[in-house]
């Protein structure tokens, strides 16, 4: 590991990423951003290793000179936030140097990723609460369906539903709360695996 892009390279393939597109994607950066990070043509400033070292739960200093330990404390990245229409929206820019909020692991353990809720779209489930899915993006796997996932729309957004059935290249997605049923094609699905509610204390009442 004679270099940060050597280590950087050595964490994705620990991960299970296969290519660095798919680490790239799995974060919600562009792939050329990452690409240059991790085959050392663009310099790993410490914005952007502080938010890979969370994404894939090392210290940073290993990460950035090679001292210590390469495994840090295991935390689930925050990717995004769950607004209107169950969209899910980045909520970092990690080729601007920003990171993402990190939680400590869902009951079905830290290889996984987290989107907070925001709003009131997915009732009963409220705002502030956090969605754990995996992180394995392999297309459709079969143990989706009928379960709330969240979906990569193909040439379009990433989505939670409820997939409810596979035809051909088609996928037929229900809407958590309304019913609504819809058929997409999709680049992946990955199942809900752990729904986390965060209490919030209700608002104070104005003094008479």
């Amino acid at each position: 590991m004679d270099s940060p892009a050597d280590r950087l390279k050595k964490a994705r393939i620990d991960a299970g990423y296969a290519t660095a597109t798919d680490a790239a994607r799995a974060m919600g950066m562009k792939p050329p951003t990452y690409l240059g990070h991790e085959n050392g043509t663009t310099g790993l400033r410490r914005g952007a290793a502080i938010s890979y070292a969370k994404f894939y739960g090392l210290s940073l200093d290993w990460l950035l000179t090679g001292t210590g330990e390469g495994q840090g404390k295991q935390f689930v990245p925050v990717m995004g936030y769950v607004g209107a229409g169950a969209e899910v929206f980045p909520s970092h820019d990690f080729h601007k140097g920003r990171h993402p909020d990190q939680v400590d692991p869902s009951l079905g353990g830290s290889d996984c990723l987290a989107v907070r809720i925001r709003g009131d779209f997915l009732q009963p489930l409220q705002a502030g609460w956090l969605l754990f899915y995996d992180r394995d993006f392999k297309g459709v796997p079969k143990n989706c369906i009928g379960q709330l996932c969240v979906v990569q729309v193909k040439d379009g957004p990433v989505l939670v539903r409820t997939l409810k059935a596979v035809r051909k290249n088609r996928c037929r997605l229900e809407t958590w709360n309304s019913g609504k049923q819809e058929d997409f094609d999709l680049d992946w699905a990955s199942r809900v695996i752990d729904i986390r509610p965060v209490y919030q204390p209700p608002p104070r009442s104005k003094a008479k």
